[in-house]
């Protein structure tokens, strides 16, 4: 999967168009390793939507194959 990808992943999860995705401290990303964390097992940032809120946002597996997604509103 590639970035443009994951962002429309992204888009379908919270239901508006993802428009950039960044890091979990706001930086760009240039690569999915960029946005991986080891526990839990996952992937974590931060994600600027169609209206320009932000989000942060964890998506992490659970239980083989089942993937777990939150986000938050931050402004």
């Amino acid at each position: 999967m590639n970035i443009d990808e994951f962002q429309r992943d992204l888009s379908k999860r919270i239901g508006k168009r993802v428009t950039k995705i960044l890091t979990s401290d706001g930086k760009a990303v240039q690569d999915l390793t960029d946005l991986f964390q080891p526990s839990p097992a996952g992937f974590a940032g931060q994600l600027i939507d169609v209206d320009g809120s932000r989000h942060s946002w964890v998506l992490w597996q659970e239980a083989g194959e089942m993937w777990n997604f939150q986000s938050t509103f931050i402004s």
